[in-house]
């Protein structure tokens, strides 16, 4: 099944923020699950996995995970969408206005089922590439990144 297209800034947006992926905020006509299925879209290839049911971030100076709280979680979002509301001009036309998302909303899509059930897990974290053997028997050094067989997060 094809891929939807995504809408991306253009113009002066565009050109002040770079051309993100637009998503919809809650509000009047869009709930605070759709968004946050829109961002986990969005996000899921990013540096965010969970840990059992806890969003993390990876720290990379510290080689480790840290939580993703709700605050930090807000510029977060901004480096890789642009979240906008509707409005109106005098005249009834529509506009779009990008806008970092609130704290509650931050909370709301952390605390999502949808959203961090959709993230990587992560079971093990290691701070330098280690030896691991597969199903096979063969060993291996595990590669700096996620590995999703393993569920490890290893810092190179």
């Amino acid at each position: 099944m094809p891929q939807a297209l995504k809408e991306v800034l253009t113009g002066p947006q565009g050109a002040k923020y770079g051309a993100l992926p637009k998503i919809a905020m809650p509000g009047d006509d869009e709930t605070l699950l759709r968004f946050a299925q829109d961002l986990l879209d969005e996000l899921k290839t990013k540096p965010i996995y969970r840990r059992d049911n806890i969003p993390v971030y990876t720290y990379e100076e510290k080689a480790r995970i840290e939580y993703m709280e709700p605050d930090t979680f807000r510029s977060f979002v901004d480096r890789y969408v642009a979240c906008f509301k509707q409005k109106f001009d005098d005249k009834g036309d529509p506009y779009d206005v990008v806008r970092t998302i609130n704290t509650e909303t931050s909370k709301g899509v952390l605390r999502c089922i949808d959203f961090w059930s959709g993230l990587c897990e992560i079971v093990e974290v290691t701070p330098v590439p280690m030896p691991m053997m597969d199903a096979e028997g063969n060993v291996a050094l595990m590669l700096p990144g996620y590995d999703d067989k393993s569920k490890t997060l290893t810092f190179g």
